[in-house]
């Protein structure tokens, strides 16, 4: 069989740019083989980000606010898969597909009823690259009854998963997720789920504190100048998300943008020391990711290797502290096996991409909660020779998913 390319994008959930893969794909469904030709980075303009975070933070904006967001994520998204593509010198009609998720704004799987928002015009980005553009991973897992995340972990299984050791893919975005991946694991043995948060958090303490002036802790350079407030820590790890057991989704509200409000007020009224406070939310992100791992890990035991991914891998003070909380566990990053730890959710949106080509039903249910596995994604024709294209590719398929007792 002749590989087949796609093009993964993944905006980033700390809200900063968006990352894009180009991928060479051989196999079909669960035995896809899968190898990185290009990457790129592509970081927001300034006055699109601005606008971006205001929309996150649920700060007043107008409707059409809204509505240009929408149009102008989705026209990044194209620029970056072409900028990934050019860098490659490589033809976007040699493409079969492109995934990309939306960027998160909203999520909510507890309410009544449960809901999440993603944004980016993906009719602008299949127009613009002519390609068949799968989005909206997420929305399906969620309707039946999953937590929308993480709809990763089969991506995550295909790439990490080892014959003999017991690993944990630990991913340091928005929110800090964990997906556990037991040595000669079946499909049906990953688990995985929210651990608490992580650089959402982070970063909008930094801008609360700073009044907008700087947009995050590089490195964690002034979280490590500061003391943990172990009342404080203890406060926020009384919460009652901490005691639900997995499958679990954490809510944009909590540690949102109100709640980081919240703790600045204290801090101003406690005359807490922003070196502090950072220190003890770095402390937070870590054992609620240690606390994780040593909890719910299957059957009890400690993996061997933990994969670091994400934004949050860069930070050294919360590697150290990762460190300390999972004593005997190797910690590296995903870059040790071939896939840089900031590409590694593109790369997961192209597979999930393939996947749902390929006929294979994507969520875990062990990971997501959902009532049972299901295709996943929302199909936006690209131009009519990509579309017929997608559509032989389809048809010529015959899995019609992964069976749990496999």
């Amino acid at each position: 069989m002749n590989p087949r390319y796609m093009i993964g994008v993944a905006p980033g959930t700390s809200l900063y740019g968006v990352d894009a893969v180009l991928l060479q794909l051989q196999g079909v469904g669960l035995d896809l083989d899968v190898r990185t030709v290009q990457a790129v980075h592509h970081p927001y303009p300034r006055d699109l980000r601005a606008l971006l975070l205001q929309v996150a933070a649920g700060q007043s904006v107008e409707l059409r606010q809204v509505g240009l967001l929408h149009r102008l994520l989705g026209e990044t998204y194209a620029l970056a898969a072409r900028q990934v593509a050019n860098r490659a010198a490589f033809s976007l009609q040699q493409v079969l597909c492109l995934g990309c998720p939306g960027q998160d704004l909203w999520q909510d799987a507890d309410g009544r009823y449960p809901s999440l928002v993603e944004c980016g015009m993906t009719a602008a980005t299949a127009e613009r690259t002519g390609l068949t553009t799968i989005s909206d991973f997420r929305s399906r897992d969620l309707a039946a009854g999953g937590q929308a995340g993480p709809v990763e972990a089969l991506a995550d299984y295909l790439l990490f998963h080892h014959g003999r050791e017991d690993r944990a893919l630990v991913y340091l975005g928005g929110t800090a997720g964990v997906v556990f991946l037991p040595a000669g694991a079946r499909v049906q043995d990953v688990v995985g789920f929210d651990a608490g948060p992580c650089n959402q958090f982070l970063d909008g303490l930094v801008r609360e504190l700073t009044t907008g002036r700087e947009g995050c802790d590089p490195g964690g350079k002034y979280a490590v100048q500061g003391r943990c407030l172990e009342p404080l820590l203890e406060r926020w790890l009384s919460l009652p998300f901490w005691q639900r057991r997995p499958p679990r989704g954490m809510p944009s509200s909590l540690f949102g943008a109100e709640f980081v409000a919240q703790v600045a007020r204290q801090a101003a009224q406690q005359q807490w020391q922003r070196h502090d406070l950072l220190c003890t939310a770095t402390h937070l992100v870590a054992r609620a990711v240690g606390e994780a791992v040593r909890r719910w890990f299957p059957e009890g035991r400690l993996p061997q290797r933990v994969l670091l991914c994400g934004g949050g891998s860069r930070n050294g003070f919360l590697w150290r502290l990762l460190e300390d909380q999972l004593p005997g566990c190797t910690l590296e990053k995903t870059d040790a096996h071939g896939w840089p730890s900031e590409q590694r959710r593109a790369v997961a949106c192209g597979v999930l991409a393939a996947l749902t080509l390929d006929g294979v039903a994507a969520n875990i249910p062990s990971a997501t909660g959902a009532a049972g596995s299901r295709l996943l994604g929302s199909l936006t024709p690209g131009s009519a020779a990509n579309w017929a294209r997608c559509l032989s590719w389809m048809a010529g398929q015959h899995a019609v998913g992964y069976r749990l007792s496999a």
